[in-house]
């Protein structure tokens, strides 16, 4: 956003309950476009990202956890004890300020508080409230309190990643976690339309795992229509070859190719300059190709090597070849396309000092030049101010519930 109060969803006010990335990743989409969003916490039951960077011998600085600070800037923080009455109480009182809640428990802890819809809508008509955990809120299986590495595991993709060959393997990252919070986004987006219509509020319940399935749906499908249970297999393809990722010049470089008809096939084995390859009796089409694809793989990959990466993906596109270098985690920080759209914004955070932070991808004709203004809060950062400006309280109120245990 531009400045405080633009963007396209400006004057949304969120509140967010939960930990980890399902729930901030999808809030945050807010926060970029001028929505107020903030994030309930406690010292005495921290996010589980404040701690990644905790050592058993380290300090114990909850301020200083870097992937936090990086998945939930502009976004605030107020720490209330929500063990005690008191600050459930609060809670409930920011609800009323809230257009969303946002939360990702597992089901049982939004009802023991008395924070689940149910609970909440007798007194908040419009109120829009998502929940967003690994199974959703019904099933057997409600209550398992999992996270992204069994959901990978749980909805099927650890089952395709990985060489046939070999034991499977999870694909990197916490793939549900990624996934899920893209739905929720949308389906907050389209529950304040909604209400912008009808007046009518809203609950969404959005279990990680059925998004993840969702996303395998071609191999759904194909099991569902004739049996075929689709396994692992490495790099390759039912409908191209070759297609994979080739060994460069250089450590640990290599590009990926794919090509998906016989006349791209035609414009590679002319790059190459192997008459065999040209030779279409013999790899001219695309099953004759499938079949001799370890061959392919080997020739092409015997002539790859001798290449820059970034030099052969540019002389392989310019003749219409799909090819794309393998970047790694510094290329990215680097890349010229990424840099041409401001991808990367650096912030300064009080503990950490200059960190690279991520836009989201969106750019919107109301704010098109995105702008990040502050990094992940502090725990507790705007608790005073919170009190104050949504909630009414003056000073020898919020000093008194800070002397009894309920704000930390």
């Amino acid at each position: 956003m531009t400045a405080p109060g633009d963007g396209i969803f400006a004057g949304v006010k969120i509140l967010e309950l939960g930990a980890g990335a399902a729930g901030p990743v999808a809030t945050r989409y807010f926060a970029d476009q001028g929505a107020t969003v903030i994030r309930v916490e406690s010292s005495k039951r921290p996010d589980f990202l404040r701690m990644y960077h905790l050592t058993k011998d380290g300090p114990h600085d909850l301020d200083a956890a870097p992937m936090f600070v990086l998945m939930n800037p502009n976004k605030q923080s107020i720490a209330i004890n929500m063990s005690l009455p008191e600050g459930v109480a609060l809670a409930k009182r920011l609800v009323g300020w809230a257009d969303v809640v946002s939360e990702n428990f597992s089901p049982k802890a939004m009802a023991k508080w008395g924070l689940d819809y149910e609970s909440l809508r007798a007194d908040h008509d419009g109120l829009i409230m998502v929940s967003s955990c690994l199974f959703g809120q019904t099933g057997p299986q409600r209550m398992y309190p999992g996270f992204g590495g069994q959901g990978s595991a749980l909805a099927g993709f650890n089952h395709l990643t990985g060489w046939e060959d070999r034991d499977a393997v999870g694909p990197f990252g916490t793939i549900t976690d990624s996934l899920s919070p893209r739905y929720v986004a949308l389906l907050i987006t389209a529950a304040l339309l909604r209400r912008d219509r009808t007046g009518e509020g809203q609950y969404l319940d959005v279990s990680q795992i059925e998004t993840a399935v969702y996303s395998l749906s071609e191999m759904i499908v194909r099991c569902s229509a004739n049996g075929e249970v689709v396994g692992r297999r490495g790099n390759s393809s039912d409908d191209a070859a070759p297609h994979g990722i080739y060994p460069c010049r250089g450590d640990d470089r290599w590009i990926a190719i794919a090509v998906m008809s016989d006349a791209e096939w035609r414009l590679l084995a002319t790059e190459i300059g192997d008459p065999e390859l040209a030779d279409a009796s013999r790899f001219g089409g695309l099953a004759q190709r499938l079949a001799q694809r370890d061959e392919i793989d080997r020739r092409l990959a015997a002539w790859t090597q001798a290449f820059d990466a970034h030099e052969l993906m540019a002389r392989l596109q310019a003749v219409g070849i799909e090819a794309g270098a393998v970047l790694t985690l510094d290329d990215l920080l680097a890349d010229p396309q990424l840099a041409a759209r401001g991808h990367f914004e650096v912030l300064r955070h009080d503990r950490l000092g200059e960190l690279q932070f991520e836009h989201c991808g969106i750019r919107t004709a109301a704010a098109p030049a995105a702008q990040l203004l502050t990094p992940g809060p502090n725990l507790g950062e705007h608790t005073n101010a919170i009190l104050r400006d949504q909630l009414g309280m003056d000073d020898d109120e919020i000093a008194s519930l800070a002397e009894r245990g309920v704000l930390v």
